[in-house]
């Protein structure tokens, strides 16, 4: 984890490449976390992240008897459901490995089986792994800071995960079922009545590994639309699904002989809710306009701030990073790039981001990496402009603000209905003295000073309407006088044009007017 400049527990020189070894030396468990942990550069910086993606998952595979056994554990009977599996496992890693097979009915299909023990052996490197987090948050700073056992109990959750073979064969049936209709993509089908925690079988589909640039171009396959093909796929999961694969390296994706992509292991996948979804075009969209103070707003919309965000500091900060990219055409802008710098700095400010934004992220960077040798000239950018657009057109369609409009009176109405018992229960705890309401007006002296004002100038505009009235009852008589020899009629009207002076003066005065 990134440890603050001086912090306590900091990694030194070379720590990246001693860390890859440590996890290998420390078994599967370890270097599948490893694995996680380089598909998150929310938590870890380049170097390690780079170190990390060199650790390989390939390990000795179990026997072939081993094999058969797990299968017929886990309740398949071996010889009636399939009429050929090869011996030879097509890969054998440190979770599970697969085999070729062939049903009794014909298909072509993959057999996917967790290695024996390895459920058990996972679960107690895990809790091993928790300790090391609760002792590491409670002694350092650092780990204090980024709440090192949050993240491990994160990392251990989708450790997990990839341990339910039938979570993984839900989603394969969800990616199955978003693109059936996609003529560009395909997704091998899931055999349920073969599938259970432990097995998974899936069609058979074979490709080319679109990390084969040679091989795609002796196929004769323009790499252009395969680039085009596979970022429309990834902008999808994103922008319009909101469900996507979480890890896209090239070992996971093919090329058909007739150019579809085809998509394959469905262990991690990720999935963004409407509001992070919005957010992050939001995030996008700031970086097209070069706008900091957008970008900010959706990154602080995002994260989670630890501790008070100098949010000035930030912005200048963000728009120091936008000036690296400005001016710069889009072919050359590497947007997966741009976001991680833009996640390292968010994570400079203690502002901790969610684990589908880190992925996505990476999502991008893998995918950039592949689209780009496909096709020097593509830009992530450019294509995924309409896509965000798009669905910032949506949050405004009526459907949406309807939808809206019924949940928060959905909401209003259940707040309503639920008022009369709180407020029972809250007058039932000061009845019992549990609550205690001591009431108090504050600055006593300063609020009776402006009534005593109030009430004078009230006083004042009685007065001098009433003089006014009076006066003007008499101005008909033009002989009435006071004492003989003074006017009535010329003194009243003396006499209210002086209060209202001094009525209009103390109006003035206050201010208040």
């Amino acid at each position: 984890w990134k440890a603050p400049d001086g912090g306590e527990g900091g990694p030194g020189p070379g720590t990246p490449q001693r860390l890859r070894i440590a996890l290998v030396e420390l078994g599967p468990t370890f270097v599948k976390l490893g694995q996680l942990l380089s598909i998150r550069p929310d938590l870890l910086g380049p170097e390690y992240i780079a170190e990390l993606e060199k650790l390989q998952n390939e390990v000795p595979p179990v026997s072939f008897q081993a094999v058969m056994a797990v299968c017929r554990e886990s309740g398949i009977e071996v010889e009636q459901a399939f009429a050929f599996i090869d011996p030879v496992p097509l890969a054998a890693a440190s979770i599970a490995q697969v085999h070729r097979a062939v049903l009794n009915s014909g298909e072509e299909v993959v057999l996917k089986v967790q290695r024996p023990g390895i459920a058990k052996a996972i679960e107690t490197d895990l809790l091993i792994l928790a300790d090391m987090g609760r002792l590491l948050e409670k002694r350092t700073a650092w780990g204090s800071l980024y709440r090192v056992s949050e993240i491990v109990a994160e990392l251990s959750e989708a450790v997990r995960r990839e341990l339910d073979f039938e979570q993984e064969a839900r989603n394969a049936d969800i990616f199955f079922t978003n693109y059936r209709d996609d003529p560009h993509v395909l997704i091998p089908r899931v055999y349920w009545d073969y599938t259970n925690q432990r097995v998974l079988t899936l069609e058979y589909v074979g490709g080319i590994k679109i990390s084969d640039f040679n091989a795609l171009r002796a196929s004769n396959l323009n790499t252009a639309d395969i680039a085009q093909s596979l970022l429309a796929s990834l902008y999808t999961q994103i922008y319009e699904r909101g469900f996507f694969h979480a890890d896209p390296h090239p070992g996971n994706i093919s090329v058909s002989p007739t150019g579809q992509i085809i998509y394959y292991d469905f262990g991690q996948v990720g999935v963004l809710d409407q509001v992070l979804k919005e957010e992050c075009i939001n995030l996008l969209l700031g970086m097209m306009d070069y706008d900091a103070e957008a970008v900010t707003r959706a990154l602080l919309a995002i994260g989670i701030g630890t501790q008070y965000i100098r949010r000035a500091e930030l912005i200048r900060d963000v728009a120091r990073l936008e000036k690296k990219y400005y001016g710069m055409p889009l072919p050359q802008i590497k947007l997966g790039e741009a976001m991680a710098e833009l996640l390292e700095l968010s994570t400079r400010y203690q502002v901790r981001i969610p684990a589908e934004l880190s992925l996505v992220v990476k999502m991008l960077m893998t995918i950039e990496s592949i689209v780009t040798q496909l096709d020097p000239q593509i830009s992530l950018v450019k294509i995924a402009e309409p896509y965000g657009k798009r669905v910032l057109l949506q949050r405004y369609s009526p459907w949406r603000l309807a939808t809206l409009i019924r949940r928060s009176v959905a909401d209003y109405a259940r707040l309503v209905r639920g008022l009369p018992d709180e407020l029972e229960k809250i007058l039932a705890l000061v009845s019992e003295g549990e609550i205690k309401l001591k009431p108090e007006i504050i600055n006593m002296e300063k609020v009776a000073a402006k009534f005593d004002v109030m009430s004078n100038r009230l006083s004042l505009a009685i007065i001098l309407g009433s003089l006014l009235m009076g006066t003007a009852l008499l101005a008909d008589k033009a002989n009435s006088v006071l004492l003989t020899r003074l006017p009535v009629v010329e003194l009243g009207f003396l006499a209210a044009f002086i209060l209202g002076l001094v009525l209009t003066w103390s109006i003035i005065k206050s201010g208040r007017f």
